[in-house]
């Protein structure tokens, strides 16, 4: 039984899951529902946001608290989604509000020595530091490197048959968003690890190159990888993806090197089993490959 359930184990309190469109809020809803939790999920925009069985949604702009009040009704637990921008009135109002604890989803660029001095780290470190000081209980959450980074950044390219990467040798350690999910729905719902920061990883420090190779085997089909200097990367990057954000990325590949990618047990520390590896999350997503 959670920390937020009464003795007959009906839920007593909702739990917020902000950025409910995304692939990570709209995966700990799901959690969370699927463990009879209520639920209410919000989102700048409500159009396309699956809202899980029993559930509400409402809509809700973090850096506009006129909104808040009515979303953090009733509320005990929310999930931030990092939103770049002055969220203070909605953390004040959360306060307000009594809610009990926040699980804010991170990035590790706000601690990495490269990144974290460029914008990708500073925009995080900064909604770090606004949760810190509004003074409301919160678990920050690093998740390592992204499984739908896979798709994001390489899925037209894959349909092709052809990856460009620069640095295709720099290690990284890909998670399974469901692990994602599953550990920020514990931290929600019970005591452990509050007031603290929790870094997750994926099993495997594996390379570009061989990341690259794990989607090639799962489809059945040769997908070459082309070498790019880090002057032609930033000359291909998608338009969608902010210059600065990019070469600083393009900065971390290039100083990590070869340099195995960090590995730890704070998935199995948290849900009693270890991660799951980047081949499940391929098998679990191959129709992602077909959009």
């Amino acid at each position: 039984m959670s920390d937020l359930d009464d003795p007959t184990g009906n839920p007593r309190d909702r739990i917020l899951v902000t950025g409910a469109r995304g692939n990570i809020g709209s995966r700990v809803a799901a959690v969370l529902a699927a463990a009879g939790h209520a639920v209410r999920v919000s989102g700048r925009d409500l159009a396309g946001v699956t809202v899980p069985e029993g559930a509400e949604a409402v809509p809700l702009d973090l850096t506009d608290p006129s909104g808040a009040e009515a979303a953090l009704d009733g509320v005990s637990a929310v999930f931030l989604y990092p939103t770049f921008g002055d969220i203070s009135g909605f953390l004040n109002a959360a306060v307000k509000a009594g809610v009990g604890h926040a699980v804010l989803l991170s990035s590790p660029a706000a601690y990495d020595p490269v990144e974290h001095a460029g914008p990708i780290g500073e925009a995080h470190r900064a909604i770090e530091g606004a949760v810190r000081d509004s003074g409301l209980s919160h678990t920050v959450l690093y998740p390592s490197w992204l499984g739908s980074n896979v798709f994001r950044d390489w899925g037209e390219q894959i349909r092709a048959g052809a990856v460009s990467v620069a640095f295709p040798e720099w290690r990284i350690n890909p998670i399974h968003l469901d692990d994602v999910a599953e550990v920020a729905a514990d931290l929600l719902t019970r005591d452990r690890f509050r007031g603290r920061s929790l870094v997750i990883t994926g099993p495997e420090s594996l390379s570009q190159r061989e990341v690259v190779a794990a989607v090639s085997a799962e489809l059945g089909t040769p997908i070459d990888l082309v070498e790019l200097t880090r002057e032609q990367a930033l000359a291909a990057r998608p338009d969608w993806f902010p210059e600065a954000m990019f070469d600083s990325l393009l900065g971390v590949a290039a100083n990590l090197g070869t340099t195995p990618a960090t590995i730890n047990n704070n998935v199995e520390r948290v849900l009693g089993r270890p991660p799951r590896t980047l081949a499940q999350w391929l098998k679990d997503e191959r129709a992602q490959f077909q959009r």
